[in-house]
């Protein structure tokens, strides 16, 4: 069986502080698209509530057009009808904008109706596992790699080559007693 060929622990701890990283931006942005996700549902539902509103201003406007022209349709005192043409494109473009109001009406509860339905076929399934692997494959990969750095701190601590380097603070190895022959680290004993 071969060995991990683990050269830098190091290069491990690196890796583990990335991938810490790289969990919390993937948590920060799955809470940025449900934020997202909210904030349309949210500005859907303003704007049904604005159009609605509109409407019935727009039903107001139409009215008052509708008394201008009737009012303004009487035969005068010499029998001619007068020019109604102002009065008749006002009432046009109000209908023309309650018809509109009305439409977007329309539009905002279609999309509103629509977009849970897209949101759940688009993300919910791909968020959700995301989610369920930040909560808890995510911590479980992280603790193994924690598991994993400390058996190789172990491993390398037993053996000699993997040893660090003794600082000029470090107790110096005195000469072994006459006849002693000290063990050559190298060779197995």
């Amino acid at each position: 069986m071969d060995g991990a060929d683990v050269r830098s622990i190091d290069a491990v701890r690196e890796w583990h502080a990335a991938l810490s990283t790289y969990g919390d931006t993937l948590s920060e942005a799955l809470a940025g698209v449900e934020m997202e996700i909210q904030r349309a549902h949210d500005w859907l539902a303003e704007q049904l509530s604005r159009w609605q509103f509109a409407i019935r201003d727009f039903e107001d406007e139409v009215t008052r057009a509708k008394a201008e022209l009737s009012q303004r349709k009487f035969v005068n005192w010499d029998g001619r009808e007068p020019d109604c043409t102002v009065q008749e494109k006002n009432l046009r473009m109000a209908k023309a904008r309650l018809e509109h109001a009305e439409d977007q009406v329309l539009k905002c509860r279609q999309w509103l109706s629509r977009l849970p339905k897209l949101v759940d076929e688009t993300y919910s399934g791909s968020g959700r596992r995301l989610a369920n692997f930040l909560e808890a494959g995510l911590p479980r990969a992280l603790a193994d790699l924690v598991r994993r750095i400390g058996a190789l701190e172990s491993y390398a601590g037993m053996r000699t080559d993997y040893a660090p380097a003794p600082s000029a603070t470090s107790v110096q190895p005195t000469a072994a007693p006459p006849g002693i022959t000290p063990p050559n680290p190298e060779q197995p004993s």
